[in-house]
């Protein structure tokens, strides 16, 4: 486990704010309830529902969740290529935690954090501040599974111990505590993904956390100073992950730029410029500019684009309602008098506007243009749903005379309509083939 140095400077501050802003927003949201009622933003499991500003999702509507993660994944390819690993350092749960356990323990310990002879009082107030901690950011984390109201009442009433919540939440609390306290830096170099493939999204034109190893090498050896370098090791004594920067790009590198404030203050000393800071390796090898545009970025950004593109018009288009039509296998198509063909069908219906909205049921014979009666139970095939309710109803299909050469066809291809009672244009069609019996 190595603790770090704590380091000031200009990209501390603008980390500090970043961070901040993350934090406050991830404990903040899952309690915003928005005018109608809704949460701003819950994936509510049981319920089979995903509430995001004011939309209702289902697990139905896969082609947007493809789009959502396909986006998330092109973001992280474009902007790795651009600005380098942006995420680990300013973004990561891993690293933005790490460094709150960090000023808990100097808070507590002062200089004594993270040396053996910290005294063990000392030590346990900082376990249990780190375990509050952990316990608060693993409730928000489920909030976002579960309303935080149920939650907190739950715990002030004392009865959330036969509550499945409870018991993710203490497996997040005691897994947090052990990541963040103990595991640390060695997640990001030997269990983080992101951190094995990212030098496949980099090249030599990326902005990242880069050493100017033309200025500053060859190191000072003793008291013949060559380059730039001092050979003080303050890069490697604040880095969060123990790497030397200097030996160039790695994958523990998490560019949290600790290393460019260290090396810009003692710098600042000599009268020079930083010799760590955010460059591309062509700028320090060529002094040229930062080719922002280059084929790799070019593509990475047409096809989000694209992508985001279609996700925008798959919202846009998107009919507020879902319907799944199923014909009943154990009562099958059957003949009643004046040739006409009786069939029973399961539906279920769910309303996934965010507001309540009155449905009517409708039914054709898409073959030769006539309508179907439906019978649902419901007056005039109309009913109302309140937002995300569902509504599982058979209904019984009854087709208009048929001739006999239509009886002999063995099949009926037929829709059932599901329509917003006071908005025609919004509707969803299913279709449906009935099989014919055999006379």
């Amino acid at each position: 486990m190595i603790i770090s140095r704590p380091q000031t400077g200009k990209v501390r501050t603008r980390r500090n704010f970043v961070m901040s802003f993350l934090v406050g927003l991830f404990l903040i949201a899952p309690w915003v309830v928005l005018p109608d009622g809704s949460p701003l933003i819950r994936l509510d499991i049981p319920r089979r529902v995903f509430h995001l500003f004011g939309g209702l999702f289902i697990p139905q509507e896969g082609l947007i969740l493809w789009f959502f993660l396909l986006t998330m994944g092109l973001s992280l390819f474009f902007f790795t290529s651009v600005i380098g690993r942006v995420w680990c350092g300013w973004g990561c749960p891993q690293t933005i935690y790490t460094d709150l356990f960090d000023r808990i323990g100097r808070f507590v310990l002062d200089s004594k954090y993270g040396k053996k002879d910290a005294s063990l009082h000392g030590k346990f107030i900082v376990y249990f501040l780190w375990v509050v901690v952990s316990f608060i950011a693993s409730f928000h984390w489920i909030a976002y599974f579960v309303s935080p109201y149920e939650m907190l009442a739950d715990y002030q009433s004392l009865i959330f111990a036969n509550q499945t919540y409870f018991y993710f939440t203490l497996f997040f609390t005691a897994a947090m505590f052990i990541d963040i306290g103990f595991i640390r830096e060695q997640f990001c170099r030997y269990a983080c993904p992101y951190a094995r493939f990212q030098t496949l999204l980099m090249d030599e034109h990326s902005w990242n956390v880069t050493y100017d190893f033309k200025r500053g090498e060859p190191r000072r050896d003793g008291k013949t100073k060559i380059g730039d370098c001092i050979s003080c090791n303050m890069c490697v004594v604040v880095c969060p992950t123990g790497i030397d920067i200097r030996d160039g790009l790695q994958v523990g590198c998490v560019a949290c730029g600790k290393c460019v404030d260290a090396c810009t203050s003692i710098m600042a000393k000599e009268n020079k410029k930083t010799l760590i800071g955010y460059f591309s390796l062509k700028q320090i090898e060529t002094g040229a500019k930062i080719k922002w545009i280059r084929p790799r970025t070019v593509i990475y950004a047409i096809l989000l684009t694209v992508v985001i593109t279609g996700a925008i018009i798959q919202l846009v288009t998107r009919t507020p309602m879902s319907m799944i039509a199923a014909s009943n296998k154990s009562m099958p198509p059957i003949l009643i008098p004046d040739n006409k063909i009786r069939a029973f069908v399961a539906l279920r219906i769910q309303n996934i506007a965010p507001i309540e909205k009155e449905f009517q049921l409708t039914a054709f014979d898409t073959r030769h243009g006539k309508e179907i009666l439906i019978r649902s139970g419901e007056e005039n095939n109309r009913f109302k749903l309140g937002s995300g309710e569902i509504k599982s109803i058979s209904v019984v299909l009854e087709t208009q005379t048929l001739t006999e050469q239509e009886l002999n066809e063995g099949y009926l291809p037929g829709s059932i309509v599901l329509k917003n009672a006071e908005d025609s244009d919004e509707r969803l069609e299913k279709k449906l083939s009935l099989t014919l019996p055999r006379r």
